[in-house]
Parts: structure tokens; sequence; C-alpha cells
């Protein structure tokens, strides 16, 4: 048992803690238009980036004057080296992170402008509901398995399509679990495999349903069988969406509509995936180098 000194030194720390925590929210810029300005609606369109300058800690800009168009309701995929600046451009696309100047327009709404502030600016709390985004670790809770799949809702789905994303995702392993959907996954889903927080990831996306999806690496560090049924998830996953996906494993991309090579936060190489390997040059060199193809 604690001793009476060591019980009160406790408590303390705990109080010293949340004052730090209370302080750093209190000193936090807060997001003005998170939940400011007209709703942003989705209607197949082009996503456009133009001239943007983006820089970590006010250092040298790393994209200068970059811009780029993506069509709606395709698949592009941006591969190339590590640190080539696409886990960036995908933060940057989702807000996680925000850029020194740039102007993008989404179905030719303005999300953001750095010197263009009016009406037609969306509200970041109405774009988020349009967008899914699986990172390379999922986001996850202490709790069960269909609080997890449901957080983000806003409302239940019904057992129907419950059932239907279960197997969409190819998670139809929860139903070898005692308590199924209930079974409690624990903190950072020590109960759950790679492959399996991936899929549960995956159809957490399915049961949103956003209209534009943005993937950073989701077939990374798995076997090659898990691959290729994730893989299959994936695809159904992408049916009438647009899909913004990073990838090093080629497989999981030359299906896509578009491929973009990054090299030192700049696009080296576009096109198809034929189209790439016909140019012979950093793409062709990167699929010989792979196996399997």
């Amino acid at each position: 048992m604690l001793k009476t000194t060591d019980w009160y030194q406790k408590v303390l720390d705990n109080f010293i803690h949340i004052e730090k925590l209370r302080d750093l929210i209190d000193t936090m810029p807060k997001i003005l238009w998170y939940d400011k300005w007209v709703a942003f609606m989705y209607r197949l369109w082009n996503i456009q980036i133009k001239n943007m300058f983006f820089s970590y800690n006010d250092k040298s800009p790393i994209f200068q004057d970059f811009s780029l168009t993506i069509k709606g309701w395709t698949k592009t995929a941006f591969v190339g080296e590590s640190w080539g600046g696409k886990t960036t451009l995908i933060k940057l696309l989702a807000w996680y992170i925000r850029p020194d100047s740039w102007e993008i327009r989404i179905d030719k709404q303005v999300l953001f402008a750095s010197k263009k502030w009016n009406i037609e600016n969306v509200s970041l709390q109405s774009y988020y509901k349009s967008i899914g985004y699986l990172t390379q670790e999922p986001s996850v809770f202490d709790g069960t398995v269909y609080e997890n799949l449901v957080y983000a809702l806003n409302a239940e789905p019904i057992k129907s399509e419950l059932e239907k994303v279960i197997s969409l995702a190819k998670c139809d392993f929860i139903r070898d679990f005692e308590n199924w959907l209930d079974t409690e996954i624990w903190e950072r889903w020590v109960m759950l495999s790679w492959w399996q927080k991936q899929r549960l990831a995956i159809a957490k996306i399915m049961l949103k349903n956003p209209n534009i999806i943005l993937l950073d690496e989701p077939t990374s560090a798995l076997d090659s069988f898990n691959e290729e049924q994730i893989t299959i998830a994936l695809h159904n996953l992408f049916k009438n969406k647009t899909v913004v996906i990073i990838a090093h494993r080629l497989q999981t991309v030359i299906q896509a509509d578009r491929i973009l090579l990054f090299e030192q936060w700049k696009i080296l190489e576009d096109g198809t995936h034929q189209e790439l390997v016909q140019l012979d040059g950093t793409y062709k060199k990167m699929l010989d180098l792979q196996s399997g193809f």
C-alpha cells in the first residue's frame, strides 16, 4: 500500500500535470476558420493546389511555388524516395499542417487562400466530414471493436450495413472473437495484429463513407498474403471516390489512374503505370528492384 505521504505526492503530481495541460491548451492557436463560413459540398470536381510554399519551423522553403491538379473521382498515387514530400503533401491536403502560402480549391470551393478570405472559404469542420485519412499508424482508443468503428459517425449503422462493411474490408476475423464486436482491444490495439488493425481502419473509413480518401502507406509492414487482402479491401473502398494514396510497394498502385513520382519535393515523373514503364526512368528502376513484376 502507498504511504499517506506518497499518496498525497501522487495526487499533487497529477494536479501539476493537469495544470500544464490546461496551460498548453490555453496557449494553442485557435483554428478560427474551423466552423466558420459555408459548408463544403462535394461534386466530383478537381482538387487544385496553386503556387504553394511550405517550410518546417520557418526554415528555407521545402515546397516552392508548387502547383498540382488532381482530377475528381480518380485514384492518384504518390511514389518515390523517402523524404520526397509525399506525406507532407497529404497532410497539407488533410489540413493537418498549414502551408506558408497557397491556394487550394476543391470542387471550385476555396478551402484556403493566403491572400483571399471571403465567403467562398468553406468551414474545415464540414470539409473533414468529406475526407477519410488512413495513416501508417491508425488512431485508436481503449474500447471495444464496435466503439472504435463507429465513434466518428453521426448515427449508429444498421446491422446489415455493418455486416456488409466487415465483409468488404476483409474483417471476418472479428467473428472468431468470443465477444465479436464487443471485444475489448485495449489501448494501442494490443489485442490485434498489424494486419487486423489495418483492415479495421479501412472498415471505419467505409462506414464513414467519405468522398475524398487519403492513404499513407496502407500496406506497409505486411506480408505478401495480407498485403493482397488489404489491397482487395482498398479497391472495395475506392469505388466512386477521389483517392490519393502513398505507396512504396508499387503493386498497390499499378492500377492507379495517375502516378506521380516525387524526388526532393518535386514531381519528377507523371503518368499511368504503362506510360512510366515506357519512359524507362526512375519509376521503371523501382519496378525492377521490386519482386513480382
